[in-house]
């Protein structure tokens, strides 16, 4: 039996080196970000990522570190995060699908000073939310539509949006001398 069980292993080896030739033989393909889909990552102008730093540490606590500030204005979502350096609370800001406030924390102490700033850090979402949620519908759509129309290049004459417009409306300079 020994010898059978000897013989199952060596051909299990076989086929596993086998396979790892066959595999190293073949081009693989990377799948890219651009191939899942993936919405463009936009960074906030420095400017304003200093504005948004300051009124949370003016609203909730100068002690905090920020870890990032990411507009992706095609999916509609704006994701904001940091930590809290004296009660080491690590919050996250979304407005995707898991839109909402999320907070990470080892062995944190519920003291009446985490609570309320616990508190803040949750009304501090509802304010942020709403600006965003406003902030990436209009200024940046259009900014999206704007590059998405430079892309797509200039409008035909025989297109749906250019009905009504006769063809004479469009001569050159030198036909209309």
């Amino acid at each position: 039996m020994n010898m059978n069980q000897h013989d199952e292993t060596r051909k299990i080896l076989e086929l596993i080196r086998e396979n790892k030739r066959i595999d190293n033989n073949l081009d693989k393909k990377l799948i890219l970000e651009q191939d899942l889909g993936v919405q463009e990552e936009k960074e906030l102008d420095p400017a304003e990522y200093a504005e948004e730093e300051k009124k949370f540490r003016d609203t909730i606590s100068p002690r905090v570190t920020f870890n990032k500030f990411k507009l992706y204005p095609k999916a509609q979502n704006v994701e904001f995060s940091g930590e809290f350096t004296d009660t080491r609370i690590a919050w996250y800001y979304s407005l995707d699908d898991t839109r909402g406030v999320y907070i990470t924390a080892d062995m944190l102490q519920l003291t009446d000073d985490t609570l309320k700033q616990i508190q803040k850090l949750v009304g501090y979402y509802q304010t942020w939310s709403d600006e965003w949620a406003n902030r990436i519908a209009e200024e940046y759509q259009n900014e999206v539509r704007s590059q998405e129309n430079e892309e797509a290049g200039p409008e035909s004459i025989d297109s749906p949006a250019m009905e009504g417009f006769e063809e004479e409306e469009f001569q050159t300079p030198e036909e209309n001398v």
